[in-house]
Protein backbone atom coordinates (compact mmCIF):
# COMPACT_ATOMS: atom_id res chain seq x y z
CA UNK A 1 0.00 0.00 0.00
CA UNK A 2 1.46 3.32 -1.06
CA UNK A 3 2.30 5.78 1.68
CA UNK A 4 0.46 9.13 1.85
CA UNK A 5 2.03 11.89 -0.19
CA UNK A 6 4.08 14.19 2.02
CA UNK A 7 6.45 17.00 1.15
CA UNK A 8 8.16 17.61 -2.17
CA UNK A 9 9.87 15.23 -4.60
CA UNK A 10 13.24 15.33 -6.33
CA UNK A 11 13.75 13.20 -9.45
CA UNK A 12 17.22 12.06 -10.58
CA UNK A 13 17.69 9.96 -13.73
CA UNK A 14 20.72 7.89 -14.68
CA UNK A 15 19.82 8.40 -18.34
CA UNK A 16 22.23 5.97 -19.98
CA UNK A 17 21.26 3.19 -17.59
CA UNK A 18 17.51 3.32 -18.23
CA UNK A 19 17.93 4.15 -21.91
CA UNK A 20 20.18 1.23 -22.79
CA UNK A 21 18.22 -1.20 -20.62
CA UNK A 22 15.13 -0.49 -22.71
CA UNK A 23 16.95 -0.34 -26.03
CA UNK A 24 18.76 -3.63 -25.53
CA UNK A 25 15.70 -5.59 -24.36
CA UNK A 26 12.64 -3.92 -25.90
CA UNK A 27 14.16 -1.72 -28.62
CA UNK A 28 12.46 1.42 -27.33
CA UNK A 29 13.42 4.65 -25.61
CA UNK A 30 12.35 5.78 -22.13
CA UNK A 31 9.35 8.09 -21.93
CA UNK A 32 10.46 11.17 -20.00
CA UNK A 33 6.91 12.35 -19.30
CA UNK A 34 5.87 8.94 -17.97
CA UNK A 35 8.84 8.95 -15.60
CA UNK A 36 7.98 12.40 -14.28
CA UNK A 37 4.32 11.47 -13.86
CA UNK A 38 5.33 8.41 -11.85
CA UNK A 39 7.45 10.60 -9.58
CA UNK A 40 4.61 13.10 -9.19
CA UNK A 41 2.46 10.44 -7.53
CA UNK A 42 4.65 10.86 -4.45
CA UNK A 43 4.24 14.62 -4.23
CA UNK A 44 5.12 17.88 -5.97
CA UNK A 45 8.19 17.44 -8.19
CA UNK A 46 10.40 20.45 -7.42
CA UNK A 47 13.60 19.16 -9.03
CA UNK A 48 14.00 16.83 -12.00
CA UNK A 49 17.41 16.11 -13.56
CA UNK A 50 18.83 13.59 -16.04
CA UNK A 51 22.56 12.85 -16.26
CA UNK A 52 24.59 11.87 -19.35
CA UNK A 53 27.18 13.12 -21.80
CA UNK A 54 24.79 14.98 -24.09
CA UNK A 55 27.51 15.68 -26.64
CA UNK A 56 27.74 12.02 -27.60
CA UNK A 57 25.94 11.19 -30.82
CA UNK A 58 23.44 8.76 -29.31
CA UNK A 59 22.20 11.44 -26.88
CA UNK A 60 22.23 14.59 -29.03
CA UNK A 61 18.45 14.74 -29.51
CA UNK A 62 17.49 13.83 -25.95
CA UNK A 63 17.98 17.17 -24.14
CA UNK A 64 15.21 18.94 -26.10
CA UNK A 65 12.71 16.21 -25.24
CA UNK A 66 13.77 16.26 -21.60
CA UNK A 67 13.33 20.03 -21.42
CA UNK A 68 9.83 19.61 -22.88
CA UNK A 69 9.01 17.22 -20.05
CA UNK A 70 10.35 19.64 -17.45
CA UNK A 71 13.50 17.62 -16.78
CA UNK A 72 16.86 19.38 -16.72
CA UNK A 73 19.66 17.58 -18.61
CA UNK A 74 22.89 17.69 -16.61
CA UNK A 75 26.04 17.33 -18.67
CA UNK A 76 28.63 14.90 -17.36
CA UNK A 77 31.77 14.72 -19.52
CA UNK A 78 33.29 11.50 -20.73
CA UNK A 79 37.00 11.12 -20.17
CA UNK A 80 39.02 9.22 -22.77
CA UNK A 81 42.07 7.82 -21.03
CA UNK A 82 45.39 7.54 -22.81
CA UNK A 83 46.12 4.81 -25.32
CA UNK A 84 48.88 3.45 -23.11
CA UNK A 85 46.55 2.85 -20.16
CA UNK A 86 45.12 -0.41 -21.50
CA UNK A 87 46.72 -3.73 -22.41
CA UNK A 88 45.66 -3.67 -26.06
CA UNK A 89 46.45 0.01 -26.59
CA UNK A 90 42.81 1.00 -27.21
CA UNK A 91 41.47 4.15 -25.54
CA UNK A 92 39.34 3.68 -22.44
CA UNK A 93 36.12 5.56 -21.80
CA UNK A 94 35.11 6.66 -18.30
CA UNK A 95 32.38 8.95 -17.04
CA UNK A 96 31.29 9.98 -13.57
CA UNK A 97 27.50 10.08 -13.82
CA UNK A 98 27.07 8.06 -10.62
CA UNK A 99 29.39 10.38 -8.68
CA UNK A 100 27.76 13.60 -9.94
CA UNK A 101 24.24 12.26 -9.38
CA UNK A 102 25.06 11.08 -5.85
CA UNK A 103 26.70 14.39 -4.90
CA UNK A 104 23.69 16.36 -6.18
CA UNK A 105 21.27 14.14 -4.25
CA UNK A 106 23.12 14.50 -0.97
CA UNK A 107 23.48 18.26 -1.50
CA UNK A 108 19.73 18.57 -2.14
CA UNK A 109 18.92 16.53 0.96
CA UNK A 110 21.02 18.89 3.09
CA UNK A 111 19.97 22.21 1.55
CA UNK A 112 16.28 21.51 0.88
CA UNK A 113 14.50 20.10 3.95
CA UNK A 114 11.18 20.43 2.10
CA UNK A 115 12.18 17.51 -0.16
CA UNK A 116 10.96 14.34 1.55
CA UNK A 117 11.12 11.89 -1.37
CA UNK A 118 13.94 11.14 -3.80
CA UNK A 119 13.07 9.21 -6.95
CA UNK A 120 16.11 7.54 -8.54
CA UNK A 121 15.73 6.14 -12.06
CA UNK A 122 18.45 3.52 -12.40
CA UNK A 123 19.19 -0.17 -12.03
CA UNK A 124 22.79 0.28 -10.92
CA UNK A 125 23.51 -1.46 -7.61
CA UNK A 126 26.29 1.03 -6.85
CA UNK A 127 23.60 3.51 -5.76
CA UNK A 128 22.83 1.40 -2.67
CA UNK A 129 25.20 3.62 -0.68
CA UNK A 130 23.36 6.74 -1.82
CA UNK A 131 20.00 5.22 -0.87
CA UNK A 132 21.24 4.32 2.59
CA UNK A 133 22.60 7.84 3.08
CA UNK A 134 19.31 9.48 2.03
CA UNK A 135 17.22 7.19 4.21
CA UNK A 136 19.54 7.84 7.15
CA UNK A 137 18.62 11.52 6.75
CA UNK A 138 14.93 10.69 6.96
CA UNK A 139 14.20 10.76 3.23
CA UNK A 140 11.94 8.32 1.41
CA UNK A 141 13.63 6.75 -1.63
CA UNK A 142 11.79 5.36 -4.65
CA UNK A 143 13.66 3.44 -7.35
CA UNK A 144 12.42 3.18 -10.94
CA UNK A 145 14.16 0.60 -13.10
CA UNK A 146 13.47 -2.18 -15.56
CA UNK A 147 12.26 -5.45 -14.08
CA UNK A 148 15.00 -7.48 -15.78
CA UNK A 149 18.13 -5.46 -15.01
CA UNK A 150 17.61 -3.63 -11.71
CA UNK A 151 19.90 -4.83 -8.94
CA UNK A 152 18.01 -6.65 -6.19
CA UNK A 153 20.28 -4.96 -3.64
CA UNK A 154 18.90 -1.67 -4.93
CA UNK A 155 15.24 -2.69 -4.65
CA UNK A 156 15.72 -4.13 -1.17
CA UNK A 157 17.33 -0.91 0.08
CA UNK A 158 14.70 1.49 -1.31
CA UNK A 159 11.35 2.27 0.29
CA UNK A 160 9.51 1.57 -2.98
CA UNK A 161 10.40 0.04 -6.32
CA UNK A 162 8.52 0.71 -9.56
CA UNK A 163 9.24 -1.54 -12.53
CA UNK A 164 9.40 0.81 -15.51
CA UNK A 165 8.12 -1.80 -17.96
CA UNK A 166 5.27 -2.89 -15.66
CA UNK A 167 3.89 0.18 -13.90
CA UNK A 168 5.52 3.31 -15.36
CA UNK A 169 5.34 2.79 -19.12
CA UNK A 170 4.30 -0.76 -20.05
CA UNK A 171 4.26 -1.74 -23.71
CA UNK A 172 0.73 -3.02 -23.14
CA UNK A 173 -1.37 -2.78 -19.97
CA UNK A 174 -1.41 -5.91 -17.82
CA UNK A 175 -4.78 -7.69 -17.43
CA UNK A 176 -5.02 -6.44 -13.86
CA UNK A 177 -4.41 -2.86 -15.01
CA UNK A 178 -7.05 -3.06 -17.74
CA UNK A 179 -9.92 -4.34 -15.61
CA UNK A 180 -8.85 -2.51 -12.48
CA UNK A 181 -8.95 -5.65 -10.33
CA UNK A 182 -6.09 -7.11 -8.36
CA UNK A 183 -5.03 -10.74 -8.46
CA UNK A 184 -6.31 -13.04 -5.74
CA UNK A 185 -4.05 -14.38 -3.01
CA UNK A 186 -4.17 -17.81 -4.67
CA UNK A 187 -2.97 -16.31 -7.97
CA UNK A 188 -0.18 -14.46 -6.17
CA UNK A 189 0.92 -17.65 -4.41
CA UNK A 190 0.86 -19.56 -7.70
CA UNK A 191 3.07 -16.89 -9.25
CA UNK A 192 5.37 -17.10 -6.24
CA UNK A 193 5.93 -20.81 -6.83
CA UNK A 194 6.69 -20.16 -10.50
CA UNK A 195 9.19 -17.45 -9.58
CA UNK A 196 10.97 -19.55 -6.94
CA UNK A 197 11.20 -22.44 -9.39
CA UNK A 198 12.60 -20.07 -12.03
CA UNK A 199 15.33 -18.61 -9.81
CA UNK A 200 16.38 -22.05 -8.58
CA UNK A 201 16.49 -23.57 -12.07
CA UNK A 202 18.39 -20.63 -13.55
CA UNK A 203 20.78 -20.28 -10.64
CA UNK A 204 19.65 -16.70 -9.93
CA UNK A 205 19.67 -15.22 -6.39
CA UNK A 206 16.84 -16.71 -4.34
CA UNK A 207 16.79 -13.80 -1.89
CA UNK A 208 13.41 -12.36 -0.99
CA UNK A 209 14.16 -9.05 -2.73
CA UNK A 210 14.85 -10.79 -6.05
CA UNK A 211 11.72 -12.93 -5.68
CA UNK A 212 9.56 -9.88 -5.04
CA UNK A 213 11.12 -8.06 -7.99
CA UNK A 214 10.24 -10.93 -10.34
CA UNK A 215 6.72 -11.15 -8.92
CA UNK A 216 6.28 -7.45 -9.61
CA UNK A 217 7.43 -8.05 -13.16
CA UNK A 218 4.97 -10.90 -13.71
CA UNK A 219 1.94 -9.56 -11.87
CA UNK A 220 2.35 -5.79 -12.03
CA UNK A 221 1.74 -3.58 -8.98
CA UNK A 222 2.39 -6.45 -6.59
CA UNK A 223 1.97 -5.35 -2.98
CA UNK A 224 1.81 -7.85 -0.14
CA UNK A 225 -0.23 -5.39 1.94
CA UNK A 226 -3.11 -5.80 -0.53
CA UNK A 227 -3.41 -9.38 0.76
CA UNK A 228 -3.29 -8.44 4.44
CA UNK A 229 0.45 -8.89 5.09
CA UNK A 230 2.42 -6.04 6.64
CA UNK A 231 5.74 -7.30 5.24
CA UNK A 232 6.82 -9.38 2.25
CA UNK A 233 8.39 -11.82 4.72
CA UNK A 234 4.96 -12.45 6.22
CA UNK A 235 3.64 -13.25 2.74
CA UNK A 236 6.51 -15.71 2.24
CA UNK A 237 5.87 -17.33 5.64
CA UNK A 238 2.23 -17.88 4.69
CA UNK A 239 3.37 -19.62 1.51
CA UNK A 240 5.71 -21.75 3.62
CA UNK A 241 2.86 -22.61 6.02
CA UNK A 242 0.91 -23.91 3.03
CA UNK A 243 3.84 -26.10 2.06
CA UNK A 244 4.45 -24.61 -1.40
CA UNK A 245 7.91 -23.16 -0.65
CA UNK A 246 10.52 -23.23 2.10
CA UNK A 247 12.37 -20.27 3.57
CA UNK A 248 15.44 -19.79 5.71
CA UNK A 249 17.95 -17.13 6.67
CA UNK A 250 21.51 -17.72 5.51
CA UNK A 251 23.93 -15.25 7.02
CA UNK A 252 21.93 -12.04 7.08
CA UNK A 253 19.69 -12.73 4.07
CA UNK A 254 16.27 -14.40 3.83
CA UNK A 255 16.11 -16.94 0.99
CA UNK A 256 13.40 -19.02 -0.69
CA UNK A 257 13.62 -22.67 -1.77
CA UNK A 258 11.47 -25.29 -3.39
CA UNK A 259 9.66 -27.67 -1.01
CA UNK A 260 12.04 -30.63 -1.53
CA UNK A 261 15.23 -28.66 -0.96
CA UNK A 262 17.40 -29.03 2.13
CA UNK A 263 17.43 -25.69 3.96
CA UNK A 264 20.79 -26.32 5.61
CA UNK A 265 22.69 -26.62 2.34
CA UNK A 266 20.30 -25.05 -0.14
CA UNK A 267 20.21 -28.28 -2.17
CA UNK A 268 17.70 -31.07 -2.71
CA UNK A 269 17.15 -33.01 0.48
CA UNK A 270 14.86 -35.87 -0.54
CA UNK A 271 17.30 -37.13 -3.17
CA UNK A 272 20.73 -38.63 -2.46
CA UNK A 273 23.62 -36.24 -2.71
CA UNK A 274 27.15 -36.58 -3.99
CA UNK A 275 30.11 -34.41 -2.98
CA UNK A 276 31.46 -32.22 -5.77
CA UNK A 277 34.42 -30.04 -5.01
CA UNK A 278 33.64 -30.20 -1.29
CA UNK A 279 30.01 -29.11 -1.78
CA UNK A 280 27.05 -31.49 -1.53
CA UNK A 281 25.02 -31.36 -4.72
CA UNK A 282 21.72 -33.15 -5.34
CA UNK A 283 21.39 -36.17 -7.56
CA UNK A 284 17.86 -35.55 -8.75
CA UNK A 285 15.67 -38.17 -10.44
CA UNK A 286 15.29 -37.97 -14.19
CA UNK A 287 12.23 -36.30 -15.66
CA UNK A 288 11.47 -34.10 -12.68
CA UNK A 289 11.61 -30.93 -14.76
CA UNK A 290 14.61 -29.48 -12.92
CA UNK A 291 17.38 -28.17 -15.14
CA UNK A 292 21.11 -28.67 -14.81
CA UNK A 293 21.37 -25.05 -13.66
CA UNK A 294 19.41 -25.94 -10.50
CA UNK A 295 21.28 -29.17 -9.88
CA UNK A 296 24.62 -27.39 -9.90
CA UNK A 297 24.06 -23.63 -9.72
CA UNK A 298 27.04 -22.90 -7.49
CA UNK A 299 29.21 -25.37 -9.38
CA UNK A 300 28.34 -23.65 -12.66
CA UNK A 301 29.34 -20.29 -11.21
CA UNK A 302 32.70 -21.63 -10.07
CA UNK A 303 33.23 -23.30 -13.46
CA UNK A 304 32.52 -19.98 -15.18
CA UNK A 305 35.01 -18.25 -12.87
CA UNK A 306 37.72 -20.79 -13.73
CA UNK A 307 36.97 -20.52 -17.43
CA UNK A 308 37.15 -16.70 -17.44
CA UNK A 309 40.37 -16.92 -15.43
CA UNK A 310 41.79 -18.92 -18.33
CA UNK A 311 40.47 -16.42 -20.86
CA UNK A 312 42.13 -13.56 -19.01
CA UNK A 313 45.52 -15.06 -19.75
CA UNK A 314 45.17 -13.78 -23.32
CA UNK A 315 42.64 -10.98 -22.86
CA UNK A 316 42.49 -9.19 -19.48
CA UNK A 317 39.33 -7.26 -20.45
CA UNK A 318 36.42 -8.90 -22.30
CA UNK A 319 32.97 -7.95 -23.49
CA UNK A 320 29.81 -9.69 -22.27
CA UNK A 321 29.12 -11.35 -25.61
CA UNK A 322 32.72 -12.54 -25.92
CA UNK A 323 32.58 -14.35 -22.57
CA UNK A 324 29.19 -15.93 -23.31
CA UNK A 325 30.14 -17.14 -26.78
CA UNK A 326 33.49 -18.55 -25.65
CA UNK A 327 31.95 -20.35 -22.67
CA UNK A 328 29.17 -21.82 -24.81
CA UNK A 329 31.52 -22.94 -27.59
CA UNK A 330 33.85 -24.62 -25.09
CA UNK A 331 31.01 -26.75 -23.64
CA UNK A 332 32.45 -26.16 -20.17
CA UNK A 333 28.92 -25.59 -18.80
CA UNK A 334 25.84 -27.85 -19.19
CA UNK A 335 23.81 -24.81 -20.26
CA UNK A 336 22.27 -23.31 -23.36
CA UNK A 337 23.62 -20.01 -24.65
CA UNK A 338 20.70 -18.10 -23.09
CA UNK A 339 21.26 -19.85 -19.74
CA UNK A 340 24.97 -19.07 -19.95
CA UNK A 341 24.08 -15.44 -20.60
CA UNK A 342 21.74 -15.40 -17.58
CA UNK A 343 24.43 -16.96 -15.39
CA UNK A 344 26.99 -14.36 -16.45
CA UNK A 345 24.51 -11.55 -15.91
CA UNK A 346 23.80 -12.77 -12.39
CA UNK A 347 27.47 -13.12 -11.47
CA UNK A 348 28.07 -9.57 -12.71
CA UNK A 349 25.24 -8.25 -10.52
CA UNK A 350 26.59 -10.12 -7.48
CA UNK A 351 30.02 -8.51 -7.81
CA UNK A 352 31.99 -11.45 -9.18
CA UNK A 353 33.17 -9.23 -12.02
CA UNK A 354 34.60 -5.72 -12.08
CA UNK A 355 33.13 -3.59 -14.85
CA UNK A 356 34.46 -0.73 -16.93
CA UNK A 357 33.78 0.82 -20.31
CA UNK A 358 35.96 1.32 -23.33
CA UNK A 359 35.81 3.22 -26.59
CA UNK A 360 36.59 1.04 -29.60
CA UNK A 361 36.68 1.55 -33.35
CA UNK A 362 33.79 -0.23 -35.05
CA UNK A 363 35.35 -1.67 -38.18
CA UNK A 364 31.94 -2.00 -39.83
CA UNK A 365 31.01 1.68 -39.55
CA UNK A 366 34.40 3.31 -39.11
CA UNK A 367 33.06 5.12 -36.03
CA UNK A 368 34.02 4.89 -32.38
CA UNK A 369 31.51 3.34 -30.00
CA UNK A 370 31.41 2.42 -26.31
CA UNK A 371 31.27 -1.11 -24.91
CA UNK A 372 31.18 -2.52 -21.39
CA UNK A 373 34.14 -4.71 -20.43
CA UNK A 374 34.60 -7.13 -17.55
CA UNK A 375 37.31 -8.85 -15.53
CA UNK A 376 37.25 -11.08 -12.48
CA UNK A 377 37.00 -9.46 -9.06
CA UNK A 378 39.71 -11.58 -7.49
CA UNK A 379 38.84 -10.42 -3.98
CA UNK A 380 35.28 -11.77 -4.23
CA UNK A 381 34.68 -14.92 -2.10
CA UNK A 382 33.11 -16.79 -5.03
CA UNK A 383 36.15 -16.10 -7.21
CA UNK A 384 38.53 -17.14 -4.44
CA UNK A 385 36.58 -20.36 -3.89
CA UNK A 386 36.36 -21.13 -7.59
CA UNK A 387 40.06 -20.65 -8.25
CA UNK A 388 40.98 -22.76 -5.23
CA UNK A 389 39.08 -25.73 -6.72
CA UNK A 390 40.88 -26.15 -10.07
CA UNK A 391 39.23 -28.26 -12.72
CA UNK A 392 41.04 -28.74 -16.05
CA UNK A 393 39.38 -26.55 -18.66
CA UNK A 394 40.52 -26.04 -22.20
CA UNK A 395 38.61 -23.04 -23.52
CA UNK A 396 38.84 -22.19 -27.14
CA UNK A 397 40.92 -19.07 -27.01
CA UNK A 398 40.55 -17.14 -30.21
CA UNK A 399 40.63 -13.59 -31.46
CA UNK A 400 38.64 -11.39 -29.11
CA UNK A 401 35.27 -10.51 -30.58
CA UNK A 402 32.90 -7.80 -29.57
Amino acid sequence: MQEPHQGDVALYIDWENIKYSLLNRENRLPNAMAIKEAAAKYGRVVAAKAYANWQEGQHLRDPNDLYSAGIEPIYVPTVILGFGDSPDGAPRRKNSVDVKLAVDCVDASLSNPNISTFVLVTGDGDFVHLINTLRLRGKRVVVIGTSWSTSWQLTSSADHFLAYDVTVDPVSPSPASRNGSATTLEDALKTLVEVVKYVREKGRPNVFAQVKLLMTSRLGNFDEQAYGFSKFKDFMKEAERRGIIKTTTIGLIDRAYLPWENLEDGVAGEAPTAPVGGMALPVLPEGNGVSAALRSGEENTKTLVRFVNKLEESSPFMSFNYIVSRAYESHCLPLSMSETSSLLDETIQSGVFLTDSRTILDRATGEYRDINIFRLNRQHPTVVAGLNEPIPIKPKIGVKEE
